[in-house]
Order: structure tokens, then C-alpha cells, then sequence
């Protein structure tokens, strides 16, 4: 019970304020640039990514919306067909036709819902343009700007902890990505 939690607490107390011994530090690189970017910032606000995003996203519900309309179309007409056919209204061989047009629209449905895997890969692969975009330009940015190292923060992925916000580039490198989409753009 409580003498447990008090050697706990000793014990994180020991741990937190005992340091690594000398040698271990002084191996630590020396003269090092490190800064960090806020990553939810640049997918929010560089141009390519928004561009990206908002057109994969509308494809999406253009696909669902097509899907959805599909659906409902079949299930309206297939209720449709059990209703009169229950009531004898058509004959066998009228009953054979709508059958197989039933099914056929069945197997488009089916096969939109195997597709869905198609378009959700391609937002991934949007993903992954805009993140190789942003990849080269820090790297060009780094040698440019003498940095050895650039983190990327998030607010929930965390990271990058305790930074100082001097160490913040996401305005230059944000600016500098706009930039050079533009340009690309034109």
C-alpha cells in the first residue's frame, strides 16, 4: 500500500535527479543545429497540401455519393420487382429479365465496395506527394541554412518536447514551400 508508493515516488525522484555520469555525456555530438517545425501547421496551411487534400477529399464523396445513389436506386427497384411479382404481375420470362438487370446492378455495387480500397490508396498516395515534397525542401532547407536536423512536432503525436520556440522554422519553411508551389504552379 502506502510504503509501496513511497519508494516509488523516492525512486522517480532518484531518477529525475540523477544525472548520466561524465563520460556519457561528453560523448554527446557537440555544435549541432537542430530546429523543429509545427507539422500540423505546414499540412494546414502550405497550398499543395491543401490542394491535395480537398481534391482527394471531393473524389471521396463524389465515389460515396455514386455508391449511396447506387444502393438506393437497386433497393427501390428491387422492391419494387418482389411487390409486383408477388402480386403476379409480370411474366417468367419478364421475371427472368429484371432478375439478371437486379443482379447486374448487385455485382456494380459489389464491385464499387472492392474499389473503395483503390481510392482510399490514392489519398495515400497524395499523402505521400506532399509529404516528399516537403521533404526535399527541408532538406535543401537545412543545407541552405547550416541545420543539421529538423523535428517535426505535432499536437497529438508530441516529439518534440521542452523546445525552446526560437528553435521554430515552421514560418520560414512554410513561407518557402508557398513559395516554391507557386512558382511550380504558374
Amino acid at each position: 500500500g502506502q510504503s509501496t508508493s513511497a519508494n516509488e515516488t523516492a525512486t522517480a525522484q532518484d531518477s529525475v535527479t540523477s544525472l548520466p555520469p561524465i563520460e556519457v555525456m561528453s560523448n554527446m555530438p557537440g555544435n549541432k543545429s537542430v530546429v523543429y517545425i509545427n507539422a500540423d501547421s505546414i499540412f494546414a496551411n502550405y497550398a499543395f497540401a491543401k490542394k491535395s487534400k480537398a481534391a482527394i477529399e471531393q473524389k471521396v464523396a463524389n465515389y460515396q455519393r455514386s455508391y449511396q445513389t447506387k444502393v438506393d436506386a437497386f433497393q427501390a427497384e428491387y422492391s419494387d420487382y418482389m411487390e409486383k411479382a408477388g402480386a403476379g404481375a409480370y411474366s417468367k420470362e419478364q421475371g427472368m429479365a429484371i432478375e439478371a438487370g437486379l443482379q447486374k446492378k448487385r455485382d456494380d455495387i459489389m464491385l464499387m465496395e472492392q474499389n473503395q480500397e483503390k481510392v482510399m490508396g490514392d489519398m495515400e498516395g497524395a499523402n505521400s506527394d506532399v509529404q516528399k515534397t516537403i521533404y526535399e525542401y527541408i532538406r535543401r532547407f537545412n543545407q541552405k541554412h547550416g541545420y543539421d536536423c529538423v523535428l517535426a512536432y505535432t499536437i497529438g503525436g508530441g516529439g518534440v518536447l521542452g523546445v525552446n520556440d526560437s528553435l521554430d522554422v515552421t514560418k520560414q519553411v512554410l513561407a518557402g514551400l508557398n513559395a516554391e508551389y507557386k512558382a511550380v504552379k504558374k
